[in-house]
């Protein structure tokens, strides 16, 4: 396409000052010339009258402001090279994160962390998600189209699992099958859940990761002292009660997430002590990694063109300068 185009477009209405700068202009120069006929001497020097005088000034600000706006034209090759890492999220969409120890769920509270990071992610890094209760299944394989992967998370709920429970050895293994053998290096995990690994395998699991070189971060979502689980039956909402008919309490586990992520190497947070901490753990941990480099090539780009109307202007100044006459020039 060799349409012309604008690198900064979107200063296109200060052209339409440039009437009124030329009006202004000319004003100016016509009182200087009324003002040397009526009260001062002629001298030998001769200058332009007002009005090209103005156009003059105003046709040099018209130049100066369309090399600002940066034309393009034609297109080129040009070198890029992109970096990035992969984000591996695991998000616990069981029954205990129904609780509302944190406002208005844990689920809930999680899909809003992970709606806030993502556009602190580049251009290169890729992010995943795999959602997991007593199984687990890959939701978003790793994508840069965050686009697509807000849209999937947007559909996450407790229903996405059947099978009941909290494994977190099943999260962590699926998502050591998302990993690249060569790049595990710069890929992280992040589980996300309220740590109750009712599976008991969540450390072994770990340890497997670290094996690979997978650093693992874990979330904990809820409180120590724990809350009743939320659930709704047609119209009516009442609390999950175990076979016994007592109402069932969920407790954050944060000893084991912070075993799990000690195994990898990772930091583990507590979504109740920070706020937005799949942000923070971003920011501190994950941006400072070494990316890798990958698609390195040639993309095509249009063509700076500002000098076709840089060397007018700078022609146009020269004569300005020239024709200044006397003690002026």
């Amino acid at each position: 396409m060799n349409e012309l185009e604008w690198g900064r477009g979107e200063l296109w209405p200060l052209l339409l000052a440039l009437p009124v700068v030329a009006a202004l202009a000319w004003a100016l120069f016509d009182r200087s010339r009324v003002a040397v006929a009526r009260y001062g001497a002629r001298g030998n020097d001769r200058f332009a009258s007002p009005l090209v005088r103005s156009a003059r000034i105003t046709a040099l600000l018209t130049f100066a402001l369309l090399a600002w706006m940066d034309p393009r034209l034609g297109d080129e090759p040009v070198q890029v090279e992109r970096r990035g890492l992969d984000l591996i999220v695991c998000l616990d969409t069981s029954r205990s994160m129904l609780a509302s120890d944190l406002d208005p769920s844990r689920l809930q509270r999680a899909l809003q962390d992970v709606r806030a990071v993502l556009p602190a992610l580049q251009g290169g890094d890729r992010v995943g998600l795999v959602v997991f209760a007593g199984q687990a299944r890959l939701w978003v394989p790793l994508t840069h189209d965050l686009v697509s992967f807000r849209a999937l998370l947007d559909e996450v709920d407790i229903e996405v699992v059947k099978t009941g429970g909290t494994d977190l050895a099943a999260a962590l293994r699926k998502a050591l099958e998302l990993t690249d053998e060569p790049n595990r290096k710069t890929t992280a995990v992040v589980l996300m859940t309220d740590g109750e690994d009712l599976a008991g395998a969540g450390r072994q699991a770990a340890s497997e990761l670290a094996a690979q070189g997978v650093v693992v971060h874990t979330i904990g979502y809820g409180s120590a002292m724990g809350s009743k689980i939320t659930v709704r039956t047609g119209q009516q909402e009442g609390f999950l009660r175990d076979k016994k008919g007592e109402d069932v309490v969920s407790r954050m586990d944060a000893e084991s997430l912070r075993a799990v992520a000690q195994t990898t190497g990772g930091v583990y947070l507590s979504a109740e002590a920070v706020a937005l901490p799949l942000n923070e753990l971003h920011t501190k941990r994950l941006q400072p990694l070494q990316k890798r480099s990958y698609d390195a090539g040639q993309e095509s780009g249009k063509q700076a063109r500002y000098q076709w109307v840089l060397l007018p202007l700078l022609a146009l100044l020269l004569w300005e300068i020239a024709m200044a006459g006397g003690r002026h020039r």
